[in-house]
């Protein structure tokens, strides 16, 4: 009589190649690399959009973003002001500019100071991956 099933031979190759593909395999779906700077990248320009949207709401005052290696929002950056980055782990502001740079908004919306032609901020985590935050002349706010 002839039993059905697996040998334990076949049992622990099969083992051995999900074990295998499991390490080769998983750093792909477990890794984090790029998803900082994508949420920062995110949060910068809610921050940007949402001092943009005040400047077009008073048209009487000065509304502005500062941004230097490691903070971008508007002055003080403090703990309890809700629209700032600062300090973010292993991700790094630079300027299409020269940093620290001032980011204003006129009336219509429109970028005014050291970003009045357009710009682009890029953030860089500490393993290389860049992303890049582009403000046109007429004030759109995008990933580029």
């Amino acid at each position: 009589m002839k039993s059905r099933g697996f040998t334990l031979i076949e049992l622990i190759i099969i083992l051995v190649i999900i074990g295998i593909l499991a390490v080769s395999a998983g750093p792909v779906f477990f890794d984090n690399s790029g998803t900082q700077s994508q949420v920062v990248r995110q949060r910068a320009m809610s921050i940007l959009r949402s001092i943009q949207l005040q400047a077009m709401q008073d048209t009487t005052g000065n509304y502005s973003s500062v941004v230097s290696e490691n903070t971008l929002g508007v002055p003080p950056f403090v703990e309890n002001n809700n629209r700032q980055i600062s300090n973010v782990d292993n991700v790094t502001f630079s300027f299409s500019g020269s940093l620290p740079a001032t980011i204003g908004f006129d009336g219509l919306g429109r970028p005014t100071e050291q970003c009045s032609g357009g710009c682009t901020i890029t953030l860089t985590e500490s393993s290389g991956i860049s992303r890049d935050l582009c403000i046109n002349s007429e004030g759109y706010i995008n990933e580029c």
